[in-house]
């Protein structure tokens, strides 16, 4: 099916999200123009210009699962949720990653196949004991899967939203699952990023932003259809869909009551624009209103949204000094665009006990983690330190 987007919202000159960099490679940075289209035909919602993949997933992929606590228990929850649908067959995750859901179908007995296109993430995921196969789904490798065996479910978290050509990639998951499995993937849903004004969503690595009304005009020439769905609220809210044959999946009441929040997309579409026109206007003038205060501010978590934010918005060392992250890969490079440092956390945690160091604000780029972030950093708050957020507007907390 053929997908025609019109432009709606345009965030200007963008680096890749995760391409977090060293000052040598400055000067040879690549940037794309970040646009937001809408398909009224189809009723697709993604970026007019892409990314190549293989600019964004490839051996040096600074992003592992694991080093969310609370995303552990997320998918070992979620794998414990499907375990009803993987009755005796193989379970394929796609974009498993360092392998965090994998572990999980490995204690529950369950046979679980990963497909994971960056070569770092899947080299740690198969150390751990593992079955991952390098590569980006495709037919191809949906036939070197089901030479394996029977599948009864295919897994996607915040992958599906990855693919450009989705109509292959739908086409590839259609073969695995047959008439009788079941494709479940959850992904950031464009109802909440509206209702949040969460525009750093949108970036080079998302493509698409799901509607059950998209996916379903995808699927309904191939005689599939989303035929149950549940939020979750993991990264900012996202609509956990379950995909299956017409014929053997009949739809759920659910999938009724989501559909009815999709009515009228362009206008929705239009509320997010100035709505995001007005968060940046409003965060940037936060900023620097505590600058002019003299007080000192970072921002914590080195995440890909907030490259769409410090961009979009104009924000650079100026404003943000440095950004503190947990991951070793991130740390001693510098944001993408902007070229924010970006430091151990350790430098964060030295107000812990040295007051001439103690941050006064700190700028959450991990939002969608704050209750996590909350809880083993505790001592933040109680010391007088103050979090900012921009979802859903800019505000101190």
């Amino acid at each position: 099916m053929n997908i025609n987007l019109k432009p709606v919202i345009d965030f200007g000159k963008m680096p890749i999200a995760n391409g977090f960099l060293m000052p040598e490679q400055f000067k040879d940075e690549y940037f794309f123009n970040m646009v937001l289209g809408y398909d009224p035909a189809t009723h697709a919602i993604g970026l007019i210009n892409k990314v190549p993949p293989e600019m964004m997933f490839h051996a040096n992929y600074a992003f592992f699962s694991s080093t969310s606590k609370g995303m552990q228990i997320h998918f070992r929850q979620t794998a414990e949720k499907l375990l009803p649908y993987a009755g005796k067959g193989i379970v394929v995750e796609m974009g498993s990653n360092d392998g965090i859901m994998l572990e999980a179908w490995k204690d529950l007995g369950v046979r679980a196949i990963g497909v994971e296109p960056s070569k770092n993430v899947a080299e740690v995921s198969r150390a751990k004991g593992h079955e991952v196969i390098n590569n980006f789904m495709s037919d191809i490798v949906a036939d070197e899967i089901l030479a394996k065996g029977k599948v009864s479910v295919v897994f996607g978290a915040n992958v599906s939203c990855h693919v450009e050509n989705f109509q292959a990639y739908l086409n590839a998951v259609a073969k695995l699952i047959g008439k009788d499995g079941v494709f479940v993937f959850e992904d950031p849903y464009f109802m909440d990023i509206v209702e949040k004004t969460s525009y750093d969503q949108i970036y080079d690595e998302h493509v698409w932003y799901f509607t059950i009304s998209f996916i379903n005009a995808m699927l309904a020439p191939m005689g599939f259809h989303v035929f149950d769905c549940e939020h979750v609220e993991v990264h900012g809210g996202e609509l956990r869909m379950y995909v299956g044959h017409k014929d053997t999946h009949p739809a759920k009441p659910a999938v009724a009551e989501w559909l009815a929040k999709e009515q009228d997309l362009p206008g929705k579409l239009e509320t997010l624009k100035k709505n995001t026109e007005q968060s940046k206007i409003e965060l940037v003038a936060l900023l620097q209103k505590i600058k002019s205060e003299g007080k000192k501010i970072c921002a914590f978590a080195a995440t890909s949204k907030a490259t769409t934010i410090f961009n979009y918005c104009g924000i650079g060392p100026g404003l943000i000094p440095f950004v503190t992250d947990t991951t070793p890969e991130k740390q001693g490079k510098f944001y993408p665009g902007v070229h924010i440092p970006v430091v151990s956390q350790s430098v964060f945690e030295e107000g812990k006990t040295d007051k001439s160091k103690f941050i006064d604000y700190a700028f959450l780029c991990a939002w969608n983690h704050s209750k996590e972030i909350d809880k083993y950093q505790a001592w933040y708050k109680e010391a007088g330190g103050h979090w900012i957020t921009h979802v859903p507007k800019p505000q101190i907390l």
